[in-house]
C-alpha cells in the first residue's frame, strides 16, 4: 500500500512539471514566432523654399507684404503724432485750485469774524470796567460829600453830646450852619459871604473881598478852588475842582483859578505854607 502512494504522488508531480513546461513553451512559440503586419511606406517629398518668383538673392526670408502693410499701419506718424487731450487733466488742476482757493477765504473769513469778535468782547470788558470804575468815583464823591456835610468846622459850640464837639445856636450835637460857608461867619443861615462866595482858611481873614471870577456863562451851579497861602498872606498856589464843585466847564474853572490867585489874606509868623479853599457860587439873575 506504502509504494502505491508513492508512485501516485510522483505521478502528480510530473503531471504538474510537464503542465507548466508545455505551457511556457508555447508563449515563447506566440513571442517570438507571432503574425507580423508590414504596411507599405509612403513616398516622402522635398520642402521647398517659399518665394514668389524664379530668382532672388539674400540670406533672410522677407516678411509677406500684408504683414508689412500691418507693421507700416500700427506705427505711428512722426511728422502728425497724436493729439493728448489735456482739456480733463485741465479742468482737474483748475477744479483743485478753486476749490484751494475757496478753502483760503473761507479760512480768512472765519479768522476775521474770531478776530472781530475777540474785539467786541475786549471793548464790551474795556466799557465795563470803565463803567464800574466811574460808578466807584461817584459814589466815593457821594460819600465825601455827605461826610463832609456833616463834619464839623471849628471848634467850640453848644453841644450836648460827649462825643464830639458842636457849634451852633439851636442846641444839641453838630455843627450849625452851610457846609460851605466861612468858618469865622457868626450867620447861621445863609450861603457864606454877602457876594455869595466865601472861603476857608483856618485861623485867617481875607484881606479885602473874595476876588469876581468871569461869569459870562449861561451855568448855575459851584466851583471850589484848592488854595495854598503863603506867610505873607498870598495865594500861590490855585486849583479848582475840590470837593463840593459841581459845574465842570473848563473855561468857568480856569476863570475861577485864575480869581483865587488875586485873593489875599492876613499875613502870620513863620514859614508855612498854609491850605484851604475858596468856593465861587454861580446863580443866574
Amino acid at each position: 500500500m506504502k509504494k502505491n502512494n508513492w508512485k501516485d504522488k510522483d505521478s502528480k508531480f510530473a503531471g504538474i512539471i510537464g503542465t507548466i513546461a508545455v505551457h511556457a513553451l508555447l508563449l515563447l512559440a506566440i513571442l517570438f514566432c507571432g503574425i507580423k503586419i508590414y504596411l507599405p511606406q509612403e513616398e516622402e517629398g522635398l520642402t521647398v523654399n517659399y518665394g514668389t518668383s524664379d530668382t532672388g538673392e539674400g540670406l533672410f526670408e522677407p516678411a509677406p507684404q500684408s504683414a508689412i502693410e500691418d507693421q507700416l499701419e500700427d506705427i505711428p506718424d512722426a511728422t502728425n503724432p497724436p493729439l493728448i487731450n489735456n482739456s480733463s487733466k485741465s479742468e482737474l488742476q483748475t477744479q483743485n485750485i478753486e476749490e484751494s482757493l475757496e478753502l483760503k477765504e473761507a479760512k480768512k473769513k472765519i479768522e476775521e469774524a474770531k478776530k472781530q469778535e475777540l474785539e467786541r468782547q475786549r471793548l464790551l470788558a474795556e466799557q465795563k470796567r470803565q463803567e464800574e470804575e466811574k460808578r466807584k468815583i461817584e459814589e466815593a464823591k457821594r460819600a465825601k460829600a455827605a461826610s463832609a456835610a456833616k463834619s464839623a468846622f471849628g471848634k467850640g459850640g453848644k453841644g450836648t453830646d460827649t462825643n464830639a464837639t458842636g457849634e451852633g445856636i439851636t442846641g444839641g450835637a453838630g455843627n450849625q450852619g452851610n457846609p460851605f460857608g466861612d468858618v469865622n461867619s457868626k450867620n447861621r443861615v445863609g450861603g457864606g459871604t454877602g457876594s455869595g462866595h466865601s472861603y476857608n482858611l483856618n485861623g485867617r481873614s481875607l484881606s479885602g473881598k473874595i476876588p469876581e471870577p468871569k461869569y459870562d456863562k449861561n451855568e448855575e451851579g459851584i466851583i471850589v478852588v484848592s488854595i495854598e497861602v503863603d506867610p505873607s498872606g498870598k495865594v500861590i498856589s490855585a486849583k479848582s475842582g475840590a470837593l463840593g464843585t459841581t459845574i465842570g466847564d473848563a473855561s468857568m474853572r480856569k476863570e475861577a483859578e485864575i480869581a483865587a490867585m488875586r485873593a489875599t489874606f492876613n499875613g502870620i509868623s513863620g514859614s508855612t505854607v498854609q491850605s484851604g479853599t475858596i468856593t465861587y457860587r454861580y446863580k443866574l439873575n
